[in-house]
Formats: C-alpha cells, structure tokens, sequence
C-alpha cells in the first residue's frame, strides 16, 4: 500500500501521542484502586475483566490508537477514490457514506472499551482516538511551515536567477 506523506506523518503522530498519553497516564492512573468502589457515581463501571487500572487504561490507550490508524488508513483509500471518480457528486455522495463507517469504528472501541475494561479503560481509548486530531494538528502546522520555507526558497532561486539574466 503506498501512503501519502501526511498520512504517514499522521500514522507517526498518532504512535507518538499514544505513548505520550500511555507512559504519563501509567504514572498517573493509581494500579490498586478498585474502580468499582472509587466511582461509585458511575454505574456503567462494570468492567467484564477485573484488571487493574492502569493496565486497563493501558489497554484503553492501545485499542483507541489502532481504531485511529484504521480510521486514517480508510479515510486515505475514500479520498483517494473519490478523487479518482470523474462525477463530482458521486464522489462526495461516496465521501459522505464512508463517514458513518469510521464513526461506528469509534463508537465500537469506546462500548468495547467501557464494556471490558471500566472507567480507566475508557478514558485511555478516548485519549489513543484523540491521538489522530492531535496528529492533524501538528501535521497540519508542519506542513504551513514547510510550504512557506519552499515558497521562499524558490522565491530567492528565481530572484537569483532574474538577477544573473539582468548581467
């Protein structure tokens, strides 16, 4: 399969910010709290494995930053087919369908989440499916920077080569 660079730049994004949110929630996330008993406000907090909470945030960190990898992967193959299609409005009728696709993958790993692994493990899978907005963004200013740097470096290439046809 051959990526584009910003969807790679957005699949190394989102690897850096899972561990990024992994390694600091590990220190934070307390590993002997029952959760049960410490939200008792939470009803939902049934977990189906009784794990501690760290390792179900951790988990919560890893299923969250894979269902954004796919997310990012199927987002590039519709773009790339609609933008291969030749009929406007049938490929933003195609843009539009394969939203709802990538939306019941989040909403599948945020029950999955909640459903197997309780409050910590939700809370993990939210921050691994932010991974992919947080790697947009900075994707997003890296390229602002690059494209204003190349823009100058060919503004100054065509500055010099005006300068040597007027000698």
């Amino acid at each position: 399969m051959d990526l584009s660079r910003e969807t790679k730049g957005f699949l190394k994004g989102i690897l850096v910010f899972s561990v990024l949110g992994l390694v600091i929630g590990f220190f934070v996330v307390p590993s002997t709290i029952d959760t049960r008993s410490y939200f008792q406000i939470i009803r939902f907090d049934i977990p189906f494995f009784n794990l501690p909470a760290n390792i179900s945030y951790a988990i919560g960190v890893a299923v969250g930053a894979i269902m954004a990898a796919i997310k990012c992967l199927l987002l590039e193959r519709a773009v790339n087919k609609a933008l291969k299609m030749e009929n406007k409005q049938r490929a933003s009728l195609y843009m539009r369908a394969g939203y709802m696709p990538r939306f019941l993958l989040t909403g599948l790993a945020l029950f999955a989440s909640v459903f197997f692994l309780g409050f910590f493990g939700i809370i993990g899978a939210i921050i691994g499916t932010m991974s992919l907005t947080l790697s947009a963004y900075i994707v997003g200013v890296f390229e602002r920077k690059s494209s204003k740097r190349s823009a100058e470096e060919i503004s100054k290439i065509l500055e010099s080569k005006s300068e040597r046809k007027e000698e």
